[in-house]
């Protein structure tokens, strides 16, 4: 569990430190819906469906509040560096990568026992992912100020 603590503070540190190329309200917009998006998901699969939860599946976590914050840095990540105004392709090729990324920490979760699967498989949370970020691209198109350039 110490690690997680760590490995979530670096990644915070990395994010905070960053040079920022979106604007403030792009990142809020689309950090919170991604935030939204995820909870309503993460409760909907673990609590209906039983597919997967986070730590100690008989009482509520506080260091859930981790796990969000550990999510908030790497989204932080992706859509600062997101090559908003690149080519369809360029943008999948991105997306794909993160979505690799975003696998491997959450294969890192479940070894190091803070992520718990039930029926759940790792291929399905690479879809998710896919899909997921493809829609936060919509967001932040949708929220990016068009008057600055990139």
């Amino acid at each position: 569990m110490k690690l997680f603590i760590v490995t979530v503070i670096l990644v915070l540190l990395v994010a905070l430190k960053m040079p920022r190329k979106r604007t403030r309200h792009e990142l809020l917009a689309t950090i919170q819906f991604a935030l939204l998006m995820n909870f309503v998901t993460d409760l909907y699969l673990d609590l209906k469906y039983k597919l997967y939860w986070y730590f100690d599946k008989e009482q509520i976590e506080w260091l859930y509040l981790s796990v969000a914050l550990g999510e908030v840095a790497v989204l932080l990540i992706i859509f600062n560096y997101f090559p908003l105004n690149s080519n369809a392709l360029k943008k999948f090729i991105y997306i794909l990568g993160w979505t690799f990324i975003l696998v491997f920490l959450e294969l890192y979760a479940v070894y190091i026992r803070v992520l718990h699967y039930g029926e759940w498989k790792t291929i399905y949370s690479a879809g998710v992912y896919f899909i997921s970020l493809y829609i936060l691209y919509f967001v932040l198109d949708y929220t990016a100020d068009k008057r600055e350039t990139q």
